[in-house]
């Protein structure tokens, strides 16, 4: 009985690998996200209701690819990357991004060398927050919110929190290099990445619309190969 159970496995392992060497249907990536945002690059102080200045976040991006002919796929790209500190003010900001699209791989079967171009359109998630303190009869704040006073003789604690949600873009490209057939390695992932965002202070004011803002995406990670190509 062990031994048929034994042949069964050996046999199912056996067509699961077979399976498995016909690979590139599908792709997942995860690997770490580094992102320059630049505010005010599409805005001017007519425009803007506050002026930020351009900032570096860090954090982790995941795509999974559907190749649906040779070298061509749609991807699904989710991403956040965080910043603790803005402006010199401890004010903790995360932006996410889900946008998909078309990618072009250009793969040849000598080379384990595969650079690729994509264009990825949807949206772009900022948060930000920061912890109110008390100082006297007044809530300290950031300098780029105005105080609050408040009776001293309460105890408060709070945290001010504000969002606002956008559209997103993504156009770049990158290079894999081939490890076996189920892996690659993305030294590098660059994109400049547009989004266009409501002012944080301003977006419920009539007269002040969403921005464009231009910044730039680096990528880089592992990415798994797997199923069978069309």
């Amino acid at each position: 009985m062990k031994k048929s159970l034994f042949v069964i496995g050996a046999v199912l392992l056996s067509a699961l690998v077979a399976s498995a060497d016909d690979s590139g249907r599908y792709e997942a990536f995860a690997g770490y996200s580094f992102v320059r945002f630049n505010p005010n690059s599409g805005c001017s102080a007519s425009s803007c209701g506050s002026f930020l200045p351009s900032f570096n976040s860090n954090g982790g991006d995941g795509q999974f690819v559907y190749n649906t002919e040779k070298g061509i796929g749609v991807v699904l790209d989710v991403g956040a990357v965080t910043k603790g500190t803005l402006n010199q003010t401890a004010i903790d900001t995360t932006v996410l991004n889900f946008v998909a699209g078309p990618r072009y791989t250009y793969r040849h079967h000598d080379s384990r060398f595969q650079p690729f171009v994509q264009a990825l359109f949807g949206g772009a998630y900022s948060t930000a927050s920061t912890q109110l303190g008390i100082l006297g009869g007044e809530v300290v704040t950031p300098h780029i919110f105005p105080p609050i006073v408040v009776n001293s003789n309460l105890p408060i604690t709070a945290r001010l929190v504000e969002s606002r949600t956008g559209f997103a873009m993504l156009a770049g490209g990158g290079l894999d290099i081939k490890i076996n057939k189920h892996m690659t390695f993305r030294p590098i992932g660059a994109d400049y990445y547009l989004t266009r965002l409501p002012d944080f202070l301003t977006q419920n004011l009539p007269g002040h619309n969403h921005h464009n803002a231009n910044n730039f995406r680096y990528t880089a990670g592992v990415n798994f190969v797997f199923g069978k190509e069309k």
